[in-house]
């Protein structure tokens, strides 16, 4: 019988010292999320890069008003540029 309680306290001291050393263990830490960084107004450069069609597209998702689909690139460009709201809904580029 000594044998059966020597055995079961042996088992109870393992498991009170798994509990007292998993409780002295690190802290995960918590990973915040990024913010998005402050949405801004494209730059001539960044538009130049971009065809007319994707510039008209841009236009049409963003609802810019005022681009005239028959004009040149250049115009396109400062028809966007113009007319851009800085509403927080920048399109990817």
């Amino acid at each position: 019988m000594e044998a059966g309680y020597v055995i079961l306290g042996l088992i109870l001291a393992v498991v009170v010292i798994k509990f007292v050393k998993d409780g002295k263990s690190t802290p995960v830490k918590k990973v915040s999320t990024p913010k998005k960084p402050a949405e801004r107004k494209p730059s001539n450069t960044e538009l130049k890069k971009l065809t007319k069609n994707q510039l008209l597209d841009i236009a049409d998702k963003k609802g810019i008003k005022g681009v005239q689909k028959s004009g040149a690139k250049a115009k396109v460009i400062s028809q966007i540029r113009d007319n851009w709201e800085d509403d927080g809904d920048e399109e990817e580029l």
